[in-house]
């Protein structure tokens, strides 16, 4: 009687301890389906805890042909999704360095101060080349502050364009005024002149390195632009603009703040269903699993074993990665 004691108070140990790690899982994975697995385990094993005219060793054989499978599985699953969960929750605190990084980095109101005191230079400079077309006096001239500011900004602000869109910009046949320093369409530098060379900065563009600028008149949203390489201006047309995107220009930087922002949200809404999304397979597995153990006959089943047959075995050879 003793010995049958040991044996009883054993099995209902092993039986609890399994009970809580079914609990744990059940936590963890928070699914339906699992959780009335627990309940039903719970039901099993307090029948046999209460009725000890029934034989406990059917409640041990029901734990190794059933339990364990189960717990086998979903341990693995776990470990997988927690690794699963590191990597994202890595990848999310990284790029919330950079963000506050590139944060730091990016100043927009400054680069619109900036683009404004260039655009004020480029007004002084065509004055200046004005005069020289118009006095036609050997004066000194350089574009060195010009360039140097465009080329100091090109690589974080202008936006790409490709050579054929390049090609479109800068394809000009008209009536130009020509001097050492710059060229320009004569009906542009008159328009200029009349408008006291008042002009504000629209976008800057660039294609290998070779920068085109677009302006536009104060008084209208008429553009012109300047290529760089060919210190030229010429008045844009609907036809040499078609299909080119004139947009303000943004930060490079401001545009990995976005999409790390995106990427980030994304990854946060991968978090959130981690731990309750399960493969096909396993639902499937574990559906029939609960229907199984929930089935009216199911304890008069546990006698033969020989004839039972596991469902669950088939769970230890699914590819949980």
């Amino acid at each position: 009687m003793q010995e049958e004691e040991e044996i009883y108070l054993q099995i209902i140990k092993d039986s609890n301890r399994k009970l809580v790690i079914l609990e744990l899982l059940s936590n963890f994975f928070n699914h339906k389906d699992l959780v009335g697995v627990l309940v039903r385990t719970k039901i099993i094993h307090t029948l046999f805890q209460n009725n000890r005219i029934l034989d406990i060793n059917k409640l041990e054989l029901f734990h190794i042909q059933f339990t364990n499978s189960l717990i086998d599985l979903f341990q693995k699953i776990k470990k997988s999704k927690e690794q699963h969960y590191v990597l994202i929750t890595d990848e999310i605190h990284i790029n919330e360095d950079i963000l506050s990084k590139l944060k730091l980095e990016i100043e927009e109101t400054k680069y619109a101060k900036r683009m404004q005191l260039h655009a004020q230079n480029m007004s002084k400079k065509i004055e200046n080349l004005y005069q020289l077309f118009v006095t036609e006096k050997d004066v000194f001239f350089d574009w060195n502050e010009i360039i140097v500011f465009s080329e100091s900004i090109q690589a974080e602000f202008y936006r790409e364009i490709t050579i054929n869109q390049y090609e479109q910009l800068s394809q000009f046949n008209k009536n130009l005024y020509k001097n050492e320093h710059a060229q320009f369409e004569k009906k542009l530098l008159g328009r200029l002149n009349i408008l006291n060379f008042n002009i504000k900065f629209s976008c800057g563009l660039v294609c290998n390195n070779e920068i085109i600028e677009v302006y536009e008149f104060r008084d209208s949203n008429d553009k012109f632009i300047f290529i760089a390489n060919e210190k030229s201006f010429y008045l844009l047309t609907d036809e040499n603009a078609k299909g080119i995107d004139l947009s303000k220009n943004e930060s490079a930087k401001e545009g990995i703040v976005k999409d790390l922002k995106t990427k980030n949200a994304t990854l946060q809404q991968e978090l959130s269903t981690l731990k309750t999304t399960l493969p096909e397979s396993v639902l499937t597995v574990l559906k029939e699993y609960l229907a199984k153990i929930s089935s009216v006959d199911f304890l008069e089943e546990l006698q033969n074993v020989d004839e039972q047959t596991n469902i669950l075995k088939t769970m230890l050879n699914i590819n949980i990665n």
